[in-house]
This record gives structure tokens, sequence and C-alpha cells, in this order.
């Protein structure tokens, strides 16, 4: 059950310091802040979208934050092999392979992560978001394969995530879909949140966070599309959501796929498809200028091997 805080003073106070200094040795200030970015944290019976909302007299403050009872004090290098697209005395581009996850939490504790991985490769990262995230700048699900950008230099690290904020840094997506999209593209304009009925889940609410979603198709293979996706916000799993939403979803999501699957006639498609071990979602491009040498940097990678291998047996049939 979460918390249920009544704000209780004369004077006005920020969400963010006020839940700070109430859970001053349970909660960081920054674990607080990415709770009000997540959804996790409402006023009044609404979903809290800035960390700066001003509390007043009565306010009633609910809280859903987990303990993560220290995930890891010291995290240990493994040597996990990662294809590193770039590199310098500032920065690291990869090209992250899916089934690795971004950085350790309480969900995923003992399970070796890119963090890990990263103190293995290199000597130095930033330090900004904490030893369990050191050198993440923005991050991929466990599942989505693609080019990430880390920080070598709390400097870069700063800059990088200003730049992420103020829309400077071009991302894009590739995906698989089910059914065929009637407009070549289009935008998704649709706010999103976290699903009272399960924490894990994101859906479109009305009282959610602003999120906007762009598409483009590129092909068209029987009942699947391949298409480009772009955000301008970067909400949790929204590329996911969004797709699914308006009837299109990643091939092999198991949270937002709806099991798209049993509709496709043939019965070894049908079973490839069923099958497949994650959603077909890679980021392809990331473009941004150098946040130290100003330099335009530019990175593509297509598909991998196992989606590249899904789009080949999917034209076998169609």
């Amino acid at each position: 059950m979460p918390d249920r805080i009544v704000f209780g003073y004369s004077f006005e106070e920020r969400l963010d310091k006020f839940l700070s200094n109430y859970y001053k040795n349970r909660f960081s200030r920054s674990k607080i802040k990415k709770a009000i970015e997540s959804g996790s944290i409402k006023v009044n019976g609404k979903l809290a979208k800035k960390a700066g909302l001003l509390l007043s007299n009565g306010d009633i403050v609910e809280v859903n934050m987990e303990d993560e009872e220290s995930i890891i004090d010291k995290i240990e290098p493994v040597n996990i092999p990662l294809d590193i697209v770039y590199e310098d005395e500032f920065l690291i581009v990869i090209n992250k392979q899916a089934g690795l996850t971004v950085h350790p939490a309480s969900s995923n504790r003992g399970e070796p992560t890119l963090v890990h991985a990263l103190k293995y490769h290199f000597k130095t990262l930033s330090t900004l978001s904490g030893n369990e995230r050191a050198g993440i700048v923005h991050r991929l699900d466990k599942e989505t394969s693609g080019l990430m950008v880390v920080a070598k230099t709390d400097e870069a690290h700063k800059k990088l995530s200003d730049m992420f904020k103020s829309r400077e840094v071009v991302k894009v997506y590739k995906a698989v879909c089910f059914g065929k999209f009637k407009e070549e593209s289009g935008t998704i304009n649709l706010p999103i949140g976290r699903s009272q009925s399960d924490r894990k889940r994101f859906i479109v609410r009305e009282d959610g966070r602003e999120a906007i979603t762009h598409y483009k198709v590129k092909e068209r293979i029987g009942m699947f599309s391949i298409v480009n996706v772009s955000l301008e916000t970067g909400r949790t799993h929204q590329i996911r959501v969004h797709l699914s939403h308006i009837g299109h979803p990643i091939v092999g999501d198991k949270v937002y796929g709806q099991n798209r699957w049993k509709g496709i006639e043939n019965t070894k498609l049908r079973s490839f498809v069923k099958n497949f071990k994650r959603q077909a979602l890679h980021s392809a491009l990331l473009s941004f200028f150098h946040p130290v040498t100003k330099k335009e940097l530019k990175f593509v990678r297509d598909f991998p091997e196992d989606i590249l291998s899904l789009i080949e047996e999917v034209r076998k049939y169609y």
C-alpha cells in the first residue's frame, strides 16, 4: 500500500524537497525525483508531473516506492563482451545487446548488468548518477538492443543530460510490428502513466505524463510492418505502449504484445513468432554534437541478427 501523507504546513514547499526531508533516512532526493518522473507519486489523487510542484496546507501526497535496501554498495567488474562503436576521453557509444539490463536495481539484484561490464572495460566513468549507474546517461529496456551513449566524465554526463532534456540528441528506433498501418507516417500524442493494477506496466491515461511518438512506415510484409520511430519525450516503455495502444504492438513484446501471434494462419510462422525471445525493437540511429569538442557525431546500426532472421522468416510466407 502507498504511504499517504498530509502536508500540514502553512507555507508552500516543493514536492521533492518535502519528500526528501520526510524520507531523509530512506530515499535520496534523486530517487524521489525519478519516482515522480515515473508516475509513482500522486498529489490530491493526481499524478505529480513535476518535482517542483508546490505543496499547500492540506494537500495529500501518496507515495508508492519500494525500498532498495542498499542495492549494491560495491559493483564488481564483470567481463561481458561489448560492441564498442566509438570511444574518446569523454564518452563511449555502444551497441547494446538484447538481454542486458542497463543498471542494477532491486528487481534484478545479483544479475550482471551493463554497468558491471562498463566497469570491466573502462577505467573511468562518470559518477553523477551514483555507483550503481556509473556512466549511464540514458537507458534502453533490457530486451531492446542498439545504440547508447555512456559518459566517462561528470562534465560530459551533465552536458549530455542537458542535451537529452532539450531534445538536442536525435534517436531513431526501428521496430517490427503487427498489422498494416493505414498511414505512411503519423504522431501519437497520448499521455502515459503507470498502471494501477500492475505497477510494472505503463498505459495511456488522461492523468499521465505527456508522451509524443513519431513513426514512419518503411515496409509492409503481410500482416507485419517495419517502422522507424522517434521520440519527443522519453517515458518508460513509451514506444511499446504507444504502438500497442494504436493496435500495432511490437513482435515479441511479452508485456504489451496482446498475443497477436494467435492471428497468424501459417502454423510454422505462428510458432516462430510466438517463440521470438524479445521485443523486436532496436535503437538504430544516434546523433548529437559532442558535449566537449562540439564535433557532430552520427552513428547507425541496423537490426541485429535475431531481428533480421525474424524478417527473413516472415518474408517466406508473404
